[in-house]
């Protein structure tokens, strides 16, 4: 009985430590809307309806932004990373992060899944223009260590490259926002050191920039 009861409470013990992760749906197949519609319906906005994004539009905005698709970009020995942008090389070096009221996730592309790093609402720390009203907040960040290896040594050439890199990650999300009737608005003006800490990031992470997302109606 007594090694039930301690097998029981190791059990709850993980299930506490791991239960605030969220697992997200497929992206779907299709939106209903055409890319070039979707790229006339983007709207920037610094002004939401406060609320929650359901799973599935949470899902298919994140997917876009550094998901899998499965699938290599190339056939040569670039961009095999399969991912829903290219890199350059086999391993993208662009790290995603969703911040909300609930706390902060990092994104799993494997699993397709949001891992909780933080439980508190950290926004207001990573971004003095945060947007309380916003349904969630991407952070994309780049890891230098997994830069390809002709850049390593060139700060600045990692840092054009990184951001380049996850501005397509970010087009790609806005646009899948756009086609869920989502605005967005992406911004540079955040607190480096109060981002690494509430992100928990990497000494080799650096944060590149943040997207604010939420519905205007």
């Amino acid at each position: 009985m007594k090694k039930i009861s301690v097998a029981l409470a190791l059990a709850l013990g993980a299930a506490a430590l791991f239960g605030q992760d969220i697992a997200l749906v497929k992206a779907p197949s299709k939106l209903g809307i055409d890319v070039l519609d979707a790229i006339r319906a983007r709207a920037a906005a610094r002004a939401f309806v406060k609320g929650d994004a359901p799973i599935a539009d949470l899902s298919a905005v994140v997917w876009a932004a550094d998901g899998l698709k499965g699938t290599p970009d190339a056939m040569s020995s670039a961009s095999k990373a399969g991912g829903t942008f290219p890199v350059s090389g086999d391993v993208n070096y662009v790290n995603l992060y969703v911040l909300t009221a609930k706390g902060v996730y990092r994104y799993d592309p494997a699993g397709n899944v949001l891992k909780q790093v933080d439980s508190k609402d950290e926004r207001g720390s990573v971004t003095p223009e945060n947007i309380a009203t916003a349904a969630f907040m991407l952070l994309f960040t780049c890891d230098t260590a997994k830069l390809p290896s002709f850049v390593k040594g060139n700060a600045a050439m990692g840092q054009a490259m990184g951001m380049a890199t996850a501005s397509y990650g970010g087009e790609n999300a806005a646009l899948v926002a756009a086609g869920l009737k989502l605005s967005s608005i992406v911004m540079f003006n955040i607190v480096p050191a109060a981002t690494a800490q509430a992100a928990k990031l990497s000494k080799t992470e650096s944060p590149l920039f943040i997207m604010q997302v939420g519905y205007t109606k």
